[in-house]
């Protein structure tokens, strides 16, 4: 019989267990334009932003990046109401297959939303529309939306790595 010790027990619980800590940094940089046109969205801890009343996975995020001007700032100022309020997003600590089509209905039914309230705020303008990209965290699982000609890259040890289109993420084209 193979002699167990405690504290290899001790450790392999740690690494099952193991929650990582999310931090992260933005920059913005206007360019050769005359007004900055693109808005970000940082929420390394999804559920104390939110508040007690939401029950997600650890480590749970929120990230956005939006591009246009007037539109962009609608909807930052707006998506905790689009992305998580009006859509009943699914709440859970666990990430399972009903989780996650759950989160992808959602996710489209929050696009339309902002869609549809943004026409109606700006009364009539038909040429209004945001470029964005949102990237989610629940615990060990990326998901990566996008609405228009935008798109994330991930880096592994320098190689770049398109989300959209691997299937290592799960990732929804809206």
């Amino acid at each position: 019989m193979k002699d167990v010790k405690i504290a290899d027990i001790i450790s392999k619980a740690a690494v099952l267990h193991f929650v990582p800590c999310i931090r992260s940094s933005s920059f913005s940089d206007i360019g050769p334009r005359r007004y900055m046109e693109d808005e970000h969205i940082r929420l390394d801890d999804l559920t104390s932003h939110l508040g007690s009343l939401y029950t997600f996975p650890k480590p749970s995020s929120f990230y956005g990046c939006l591009m246009v001007m007037e539109e962009a700032a609608y909807i930052r100022k707006n998506v905790i109401k689009f992305f998580f309020e009006d859509v009943n997003f699914p709440q859970t600590s666990e990430v399972d297959n009903i989780f996650l089509q759950e989160v992808e209905n959602s996710l489209r039914k929050a696009f339309l939303l902002a869609d549809s309230a943004m026409a109606d705020d700006c009364s009539g303008n038909t040429s209004l529309g945001t470029t964005t990209l949102i990237a989610m965290i629940f615990g060990r699982l990326l998901m990566v939306v996008n609405a228009g000609d935008c798109r994330a890259v991930l880096s592994r040890k320098g190689e770049a790595i398109d989300v959209l289109r691997s299937s290592a993420y799960l990732s929804i084209r809206v």
